[in-house]
């Protein structure tokens, strides 16, 4: 089964249930989903405010300084209200994913493991989504934006922006596991559109990321100094300087923002003639 495959069979499926053709359910695939869902809700409102720090495979690809922040117990800026909501539509959204690559009859030769992986002297715990064909592949939804300009474009587009850590997340389930990695299979959350991402991780760049993995490790473990990945840039309109300097998207996003620039302020782009000019993080603003 090769990627355009999984992406056409589910697409398939899809559009059945969507013109009301009859997609025969077994009882499995509907009890696998009910547990899929009970297990996502428990894990909503079941989080813990103080829950420890650690490192895990979902956060060893990110970024050192937001892994150093966590780990010294810096309070992160508190979420929008709805951002509990966010998580659960994402979770429903995975669970259906799930569904259709089995309604799809998709190759699963396995999935939910408990995966293991000692790199830099520390064990790192997490569990993988699903196995297709033998590789190892994660099931994401999207932001529209995220779906569009990073997922559309491809495992380059994901390359130019892995602030969340999937390559590193993915290499290692699939590391842990002695198997090849697979993949992203990712719906856009507002559209319903899935797309599939093939990893294309050359041998080389896997032992690239192993010592970068390592290295990051190395760095939150020795509970140094936390140093800051990025630094504000100057700004450009029209492709000449504004003479303000913003934040990296990095770390407009980050969690730690307010603890790294506490003077930074949300203001309307600098020149910007427009009704409702975009918002960006200025730590110098000319406008």
């Amino acid at each position: 089964m090769n990627l355009s495959f999984i992406e056409a069979a589910v697409q398939g499926v899809m559009d059945k249930v969507s013109n009301g053709e009859t997609v025969k359910v077994s009882d499995n695939i509907r009890e696998e989903f009910i547990e899929d869902m009970t297990a996502a809700f428990d894990k909503q409102f079941g989080r813990e405010t103080d829950e420890p720090f650690r490192l895990r495979m979902s956060n060893i690809g990110r970024h050192p300084c937001q892994l150093q922040m966590a780990k010294l117990g810096t309070k992160p800026s508190r979420k929008p209200y709805n951002h509990i909501m966010r998580m659960m539509i994402g979770d429903a959204v995975e669970a259906y994913l799930m569904a259709f690559l089995k309604l799809a009859n998709a190759d699963i030769t396995g999935g939910k493991d408990q995966v293991e992986l000692e790199i830099a002297d520390t064990v790192i715990k997490g569990e993988s989504d699903v196995d297709l064909e033998g590789k190892v592949y994660d099931i994401k939804s999207a932001s529209p934006w995220a779906y569009k300009n990073k997922w559309q474009k491809g495992f380059d587009g994901l390359k130019e922006s892995d602030d969340f850590g999937y390559i590193g997340q993915l290499f290692g389930y699939a590391e842990g596991q002695k198997k090849p990695m697979g993949g992203w299979i990712v719906c856009d959350k507002s559209s319903g559109e899935i797309t599939v991402v093939d990893s294309k991780l050359s041998d080389a760049e896997k032992k690239q990321l192993r010592k970068k993995i390592e290295k990051t490790i190395r760095t939150v473990e020795s509970g140094g100094e936390v140093i800051k990945c990025f630094e504000p840039e100057d700004e450009t309109f029209y492709r000449k300087p504004t003479g303000s300097k913003r934040l990296s998207i990095t770390c407009s996003f980050c969690d730690y923002r307010a603890s790294c620039w506490p003077d930074a302020q949300f203001k309307p782009q600098t020149n910007s003639q427009a009704k409702a000019p975009r918002h960006y993080w200025y730590t110098e603003y000319a406008g």
